[in-house]
């Protein structure tokens, strides 16, 4: 019969470590039987002991194969996360890409995923998120569905839409400080900070178009001003002004005329427009500028943006990540200026429409005219492994757009009329 293999916790091991010190490796092995063998082991590994949970009792997993490189990035991430700068997986492989290359130009050093998460182990660092509460589906929204699905197969045997007249639009709130909800920093921290301006608060919203072939319509950005700013906004945006910095009547239709209608071949034949269950757009206003444009709207039901909206499920998210991502380097940056009380200014309008267009630029088109509801694992693994990618999110796979609700208009349905829109 073998013998049996007896565990022990950094702690048990650092006071037979001390033990040895005081009296010897063999009076120490006699004390608390254990084999001289293994306590020369551990006295060897007494500084790393040392830096372990108490309650651990082994430091699995493979060593540093870059030590140095890890040792200059983990004074990095120190460093930004005492600035209280947010930091996610993506910025922190990017920035270890970024030293490697600066060390050795030939190196094979990939920061792939499992590196960041390994490094972010062997370092004691972890992803720190804030809780947020999902949406909650309508009981009915089974059956709410099912007549969404009837009333757009019914205009489609109807019309015949072309891809590229099927429109799907969004408003989305944005913040002028877009600090991310995590973060990397030590396990065990009770306070997380992350720097702004203290404009976390301050809102304004832009409005996101794209059509079903994936096509993209110009960004609209809404400011919470009373005036129009007479300064010089950059090309591909279209800016405009209200007190409150949201849609309403006035705001929807000068969308509806200055996005929507000079989009690529309206007016040409006849258009859908889907947009969600906002006041806004089921005005009588509205609908009268969609039938001077031949566009048809369907509205969806409320309750199920979560799962009928395209752009809410498959575009702003990623919009929102890379928006976040360009803020990060602008905070983090010297490029600043000050109030009299040397507090931070945010952004300048223009910064913030230029972040905006680079942003819709950036993503991928095959976000939104791919055919499938979900990346199969492979292209995932993919996507993980690309840092190039504006629109990946660590948790979520792109969706398919509009070509969900395009592929719904092949499908057999009974004349069930929608009463909601």
């Amino acid at each position: 019969m073998g013998k049996i293999r007896q565990s022990y916790t950094a702690r048990e091991k650092l006071k037979v470590i001390a033990y040895a010190e005081a009296h010897g490796n063999r009076a120490a092995g006699r004390e608390y039987t254990i084999g001289e063998s293994n306590i020369r082991q551990w006295r060897k590994q007494k500084e790393r002991l040392q830096n372990m949970p108490r309650t651990k009792m082994a430091n699995r997993g493979s060593a540093a194969h870059w030590p140095e490189l890890e040792t200059e990035l983990l004074v990095w991430v120190t460093d930004r996360r005492l600035q209280g700068y947010g930091l996610s997986t993506t910025e922190l492989r990017l920035k270890a890409l970024h030293l490697a290359k600066q060390t050795d130009a030939n190196t094979q050093f990939r920061a792939s995923v499992d590196w960041a998460y390994a490094f972010m182990k062997r370092s004691d660092l972890s992803i720190r998120r804030r809780t947020h509460i999902a949406q909650k589906l309508p009981s009915d929204f089974e059956d709410q569905l099912t007549k969404f699905q009837s009333f757009i197969i019914n205009l489609r045997k109807k019309h015949h839409y072309s891809l590229s007249q099927i429109g799907n639009a969004d408003q989305t709130p944005l913040t002028f400080d877009m600090p991310s909800s995590t973060t990397i920093d030590q396990k065990g921290a009770k306070s997380v900070m992350i720097k702004t301006t203290g404009n976390e608060k301050n809102r304004f919203t832009v409005m996101l178009g794209c059509t079903a072939d994936g096509g993209k319509l110009p960004p609209y950005v809404v400011f919470k001003r009373k005036t129009f700013p007479k300064l010089p906004f950059p090309k591909g945006i279209i800016v405009q002004v209200h007190e409150k910095g949201w849609f309403d009547d006035r705001i929807t239709n000068d969308w509806l005329q200055r996005v929507w209608d000079r989009r690529p071949g309206a007016g040409l034949t006849r258009s859908l427009l889907v947009l969600d269950a906002f006041c806004c757009h089921r005005t009588d206003k509205a609908k009268a500028v969609l039938g001077e444009q031949h566009t048809d709207l369907a509205i969806i039901p409320g309750g199920m943006t979560s799962i009928l909206q395209p752009l809410d499920v498959g575009v702003n998210k990623p919009m929102k990540t890379a928006l976040r991502r360009k803020w990060n380097e602008w905070i983090s940056s010297d490029d600043h200026s000050f109030t009299a009380t040397r507090r931070m200014r945010k952004a300048e309008l223009p910064t913030i429409c230029t972040w905006i267009i680079e942003a819709w630029e950036e993503l991928d088109p095959a976000i939104i005219d791919q055919d499938t509801t979900t990346a199969s694992p492979d292209v995932a693994e993919e996507e993980e492994d690309d840092l190039d990618l504006y629109y990946q999110d660590e948790e979520d796979t792109p969706l398919s757009v509009l070509q969900d609700i395009y592929r719904i208009f092949n499908e057999d349905s009974d004349d069930e009329e929608f009463e909601g829109f």
